[in-house]
């Protein structure tokens, strides 16, 4: 039987700029898709992909903007952190709602302008897309051959109708709505269209159980929470785009790295500190924090993030263990996890900073902040466990081992502090 490869792309509305930086980046790694199926957003960007159109998709959600994609989408709850929020949303919502249903013609508009019907018809690629029949109550597949001149525009929004952002769409005699209703990754519609080999890209949220899909195909996730599906702001939607491409080549071993991303080239300087930590544990007689590694980082990342990331696994991972630690240091710097970096610049850039950790906070000249924990306290336990460390020489008394389980987090963060400061001397930073 020959190999056809698919690519599935899921839904989750705006969370589709994820999807958008996983296709540029498989377009520049050289790989090529027998079979394409989508649902919702997926179902939009799949069929630009079938007529290998991914750079004007770029463009588009480079400079989307709320308002250019629909006068009256509601303001949903979620997005309140994030966007000013006015009493007289709903009321606007609801009456611009019962008099015209929720208008999309902008969004319609834009992609038209960017879907090429003749192009996109002789594509060799194949498409399908998921809605659902609300006439029949039951899932619809539409399939490429099987679209018109004249029906097409309507197939693939019925894939995206997510009321009661989006209005009801008609084809035929029957009415559909958002096949993300029923099933938002749409494997089994690419399986049964031939698909063999699958690249599975699912926006579903991170704390949910993950869809079942069959091995070898390859699952690519979020690591990180994303905005709202709701959120069409470019100011949010770039930076998820740049996490989807990167996420992709990490996770198809084309870069090293966990939630930040680096070059190919830096692997040895990375696997240089690597052994500087291992060193240092072994000296100071610390190798059983080995042991608790992996639910230390839970904690951690709890402590910082308030979730636990995804875990990524590809060849780089098991020999990247201080890496991971020394990467939380970048998240408390706030370094920006969408650009891929140098190893030895993005170290530079984490001294930096912590040049002035030390410093009072409220005395020192940059302005610093921290969305999801406190800052003084913060500083205070980290600073702490890192002088205790080094005056005891990496390895604290009895007497501090309350201290060290009620503020786990601070000391795992002042260890790699301590790995950092090794580093610098060993890679002349």
């Amino acid at each position: 039987m020959s190999e056809k490869h698919g690519l599935v792309l899921g839904g989750g509305g705006s969370k589709g700029s994820y999807e958008v930086g996983v296709c540029m980046a498989l377009k520049e790694l050289g790989y090529s898709f027998d079979i394409v199926t989508g649902t919702s957003i997926g179902a939009l960007i799949g069929a630009l992909v079938v007529q290998d159109d991914i750079e004007p998709l770029v463009r588009w959600v480079s400079n989307l903007r709320q308002s250019s994609l629909s006068e009256n989408l509601f303001m949903y709850p979620n997005q309140y952190a994030t966007k000013e929020f006015r009493r007289h949303d709903f009321n606007h919502f609801l009456e611009l709602f019962m008099k015209n249903g929720p208008d999309i013609s902008n969004l319609k508009n834009d992609y038209l302008k960017m879907f090429d019907f003749e192009k996109f018809k002789n594509s060799p690629v194949e498409f399908g897309c998921l809605a659902y029949d609300l006439n029949k109550n039951e899932l619809t597949a539409f399939d490429k051959r099987e679209m018109t001149k004249e029906d097409h525009v309507n197939k693939l929004f019925a894939s995206t109708a997510y009321f009661p952002a989006y209005e009801f769409v008609k084809v035929g005699q029957d009415y559909y709505a958002d096949g993300g209703y029923v099933q938002t990754l749409p494997f089994e519609l690419c399986s049964s269209m031939g698909a063999n080999d699958m690249i599975v890209v699912d926006l579903e949220e991170i704390d949910k159980e993950a869809q079942p899909i069959p091995m070898p195909h390859t699952r690519l996730r979020p690591l990180m929470k994303l905005h709202s599906a709701l959120d069409f702001e470019a100011a949010d939607l770039v930076p998820q785009m740049r996490e989807g491409y990167l996420e992709t080549l990490k996770y198809l071993n084309k870069a090293p790295g966990y939630l930040y991303t680096f070059f190919p080239e830096d692997w040895k300087t990375m696997q240089r500190v690597e052994k500087v930590c291992m060193t240092m544990l072994m000296r100071e007689g610390q190798m059983n924090l080995l042991t608790g590694y992996n639910e230390a980082m839970k904690m951690v990342y709890q402590f910082i993030l308030h979730y636990e990331p995804l875990p990524l696994e590809n060849e780089f991972s098991q020999e990247y263990l201080a890496g991971r630690l020394i990467e939380v240091l970048g998240l408390i710097c706030r370094i920006p996890i969408e650009r891929q970096y140098h190893y030895k610049d993005f170290l530079r850039l984490i001294l930096a900073h912590f040049n002035h950790f030390e410093e009072d906070p409220n005395k020192a000249d940059r302005t610093v902040r921290y969305d999801q924990m406190e800052l003084k306290g913060v500083q205070d336990y980290i600073v702490f466990f890192h002088s205790a460390l080094e005056y005891f020489h990496g390895k604290l008394p009895e007497g501090f081992d309350i201290l060290k389980k009620n503020f786990a987090p601070c000391y795992y963060i002042a260890q790699a502090w301590r790995v950092m400061e090794s580093a610098k001397v060993l890679l002349e930073l």
